[in-house]
């Protein structure tokens, strides 16, 4: 009985240990030396795949607190032959690194999620294998998978079901209040239980407390983590006993001078033993305490370091945010120049976490969760039907009986849920519909035309007007993130956030609505978005993330380009906006649109092209709006020589007439 006993609660320990061992002692970096150069040769030496498998995995995790991109090149070989293979059991530990080094490093979120369903899945088979004298080594795969989702929908802003997957857990394993129990009955069992082992695992809820915003929960953690390091004999390991706390402090507590003090401790310890991404994140930490405390040098200083260290080590991320706080130090000290490659440096990066590829596959991530949980379920129901086969040969007539009565039945819930779907899509495609405006506004100096083409039932590009009591006109054209009901839902959000907006300029128009959408929390939809203010004789432009505003110029029969863009609505908190005055006379042209017409592609996947869109704005400004309206749409229809173009298309064309 106590035999039984031990390894019951084994179970539970051996998850946590896993998770920051690796699964074993031998997959931990720190423990053991590593030597890339050896892994590689021991490959080259052998023809067993399985151990091939192995090494691959064991150099990927190696890399994963540094390398983002030399972590997946060997986790994907790893995978590869794991899955040509049917190395099944492998494969729960290769997703756990893949989904920590697409969360903590290269910030790819959505991906990030997808290998913690696929980590899940593959562990959740592993509980139908035989179990060694009794005991359920698989069992902790499914919490590791379980800590890894909640973890990644906690970084998408998805709270509900992070907390969610966080409750799947054992509460003794997640509610510090319970570790004193847990901790006891370890002890008295004589498992393996060492202070480095519980320090690394309250790290993991430390961040994810941090990013559900619970500081409590967070704080009560930190502190059992600095008990146990104070307890251990490595003094380098005793600043990393903060490297957490410093951000509860300045995120928090707004404590900021006690925040640089942490996060230099921080620094210390991260070189000490080589934690590459604490090491990033400690110097951008510092920077932004600087920044709050209106130290703006020392700011610049540990921004720059963080940019100076990305290129050894990967954090997108911390890279992005760099770049966001060192335009923003230099636009405060009048260095426009150097704030400006600092805002092009931050529009490159944001595409690599912000771009609407990533963003369609958090959505449908989120949406198509019931349908990846039920194919678990078929796939687990198959290995056991296998199983029966082997064992009763004889019902081959019933079992075929059995199955053709499946399939029809999967057939019937396959048309019940098509037609579902197709009702959904229909009753979004009308919502959509009913957000654009039902008619052109009337001003007799403006000659005013529109054009919206859906890629798919359900679109994201939006167009509207807001008539103003003074007699202006705010335009604005839009493009959420992907296409379907989701996008939908955002149009519905930023129509609602622009009626209850005061009369501003654009770029304050933006700010505000960014701060609506961004409180709402959708999780990854994003809105991409340009306003323009006409008056009598001038008019004022701001955009986020939108392709260019085109204005041509009557007297000069010239068109200007203009291009100064900031993130997407939803994006960061209190983003700031630029904004454009032109002046806007008799015959000039103001045109707004989405980019699905500049790239659409051709049958050769060529793009239709911003500067060929430019010529021609130039060539036909002369004419009526809806006349340059049919000379675009002409033009990109012979492009796509009858193919249909994959992103939506929206113009709105203004034009002044006295």
């Amino acid at each position: 009985m106590k035999i039984i006993l031990m390894k019951k609660y084994s179970l539970i320990l051996i998850f946590i240990i896993v998770a920051i061992h690796g699964y074993a002692q031998s997959y931990n970096e720190y423990s053991l030396p590593f030597s890339v150069q050896d892994s590689l040769k021991k490959i080259a030496g052998t023809e067993d795949q399985r151990i091939k498998a192995i090494v691959y995995s064991n150099t990927g995790s190696y890399y994963w607190r540094s390398r983002g991109d030399s972590a997946m090149l060997y986790l994907s070989k790893a995978e590869k032959i794991a899955k040509e293979k049917k190395y099944s059991d492998l494969l729960p530990k290769i997703y756990f690194f893949m989904g920590n080094v697409d969360s903590q490093l290269t910030g790819n979120y959505p991906l990030g999620l997808y290998h913690g369903f696929e980590q899940l899945k593959y562990s959740s088979l592993m509980e139908d294998r035989p179990k060694m004298s009794g005991e359920d080594v698989y069992s902790r795969n499914i919490y590791l998978a379980y800590l890894n989702i909640a973890i990644s929908y906690a970084y998408l802003g998805n709270t509900e079901k992070a907390k969610e997957y966080i409750n799947k857990i054992p509460q003794d394993i997640y509610i510090v209040e319970k570790w004193d129990e847990f901790i006891k009955n370890s002890n008295r069992n004589n498992i393996l239980w060492d202070n480095r082992t519980i320090r690394s695992f309250s790290n993991f809820l430390v961040r994810y407390y941090i990013t559900v915003k619970d500081f409590e929960k967070a704080k009560l953690f930190n502190i059992r983590i600095r008990e146990i390091t104070l307890k251990s004999s490595a003094e380098n390991q005793i600043p990393l006993a903060y490297q957490v706390f410093k951000a509860i402090l300045m995120t928090n507590d707004k404590m900021y001078d006690s925040a640089v003090y942490y996060y230099k401790l921080g620094i210390d310890g991260a070189i000490e033993i080589k934690d590459y991404k604490f090491l990033l994140e400690s110097n951008l930490g510092v920077a932004n305490a600087f920044d709050n405390l209106g130290a703006i040098d020392s700011a610049i200083f540990y921004s720059k370091n963080v940019i100076d260290l990305s290129d050894k080590f990967t954090y997108t991320e911390a890279l992005l945010k760099a770049n966001i706080l060192l335009y923003k130090t230099h636009k405060q000290i009048g260095d426009n120049l150097s704030a400006f490659k600092y805002l092009e440096a931050a529009d490159l990066l944001k595409d690599q976490l912000f771009n609407k590829a990533k963003a369609n596959d958090a959505q449908n991530m989120v949406l198509n969760e019931e349908v990846k949980q039920r194919e678990l379920n078929e796939q687990k129901a198959e290995q056991q039907k296998y199983l029966v086969i082997t064992i009763i040969c004889a019902v081959i007539i019933s079992t075929a009986i059995y199955f053709n009565a499946k399939r029809k039945q999967k057939e019937r819930v396959r048309k019940i849920e098509e037609d579902r779907k197709n009702k959904e899509l229909q009753a979004a495609r009308d919502l959509q519909q009913s957000m654009l405006p039902k008619e052109k506004p009337q001003r007799p100096d403006l000659d005013i035309a529109t054009f919206i083409r859906s890629s798919t039932e359900v679109g994201g590009d939006y167009y509207d007007f807001f008539p103003q009591e003074n007699g202006t006109l705010v335009s604005v054209c839009g493009d959420a993130t992907g296409h379907g009901v989701t996008s939908g839902m955002m149009v519905s959000v930023t129509k609602a956030g622009l009626n209850g907006i005061d009369e501003v300029k654009p770029n304050k128009i933006l700010k505000r609505l960014n701060n609506v959408v961004k409180k709402i929390d959708l999780g990854t939809l994003r809105m991409s978005l340009n306003i323009a203010e006409i008056t009598t004789n001038k008019v004022y432009l701001s955009s986020a993330a939108m392709p260019p505003i085109y204005l041509y110029h009557s007297a000069s029969e010239t068109v200007e380009e203009f291009e100064n863009n900031g993130l997407p609505l939803g994006g960061l908190k209190d983003e700031e906006f630029v904004l454009e005055t032109r002046n806007f006379e008799k015959d000039d042209v103001l045109i707004q649109l989405s980019d699905g017409l500049p790239e659409a592609p051709n049958a050769k996947g060529e793009l239709y092209d911003y500067d060929r869109l430019k010529s021609l704005i130039q060539a036909s400004g002369q004419l009526s709006a809806q006349q340059i309206i049919d000379v675009l749409i002409e033009s990109v229809d012979q492009w796509l020589e009858g193919n249909r173009n994959p992103d939506d298309i929206t113009l709105v064309v203004i034009k002044k007439l006295g």
